[in-house]
């Protein structure tokens, strides 16, 4: 049997299969609710807003004590699964923490025009989960925007 590469998909299924992340049902109360809150707040004071809702998200959704990082990332994925929100790969470089989210639907809900202040519900979940493994004083930094999948990049550090 002869297998063939497979091509990334064009711009119209990506788009599609992007805004299915996000269920029709939501969509545009969630964009009228980001409209009206990007209307009224700072990109500052939205990404301010979204990390402290983070923050309640992982208090409402403490994880398992975890002894590894492999431990710790699986506990995370499993939160994730469950709420079908993507996964988290964590991977330690010398004096940081590497922290990858795939497919978060934070994109497809609020839109890519918000995607520089929409990460701060993220960032908030990892900063409280991260936190509440004992990571002291480091911090959770947003690294690089999301993507139109929800893919975005992390990383815990001084």
């Amino acid at each position: 049997m002869s297998f063939t590469a497979v091509s990334a998909p064009s711009p119209e299924i990506a788009q599609h299969l992007a805004a299915q992340q996000c269920a029709v049902q939501w969509r545009g109360f969630l964009q009228a609710l980001t409209d009206e809150f990007a209307s009224s707040l700072s990109p500052e004071d939205l990404h301010a807003l979204m990390f402290r809702v983070g923050t309640r998200f992982a208090a409402a959704n403490p994880l398992a004590p975890a002894a590894t990082l492999e431990e710790l990332q699986r506990s995370m994925t499993a939160m994730w699964e469950r709420i079908d929100w993507g996964w988290v790969q964590l991977s330690q470089e010398s004096a940081r923490l590497n922290i990858q989210h795939s497919l978060s639907p934070v994109s497809a809900a609020f839109g890519v025009n918000h995607v520089q202040w929409s990460g701060g519900f993220l960032e908030g979940v990892y900063q409280s989960w991260l936190e509440q493994a004992g990571s002291g004083s480091l911090r959770v930094v947003q690294v690089a925007p999301a993507d139109a999948w929800g893919c975005v990049q992390f990383q815990l550090a001084r």
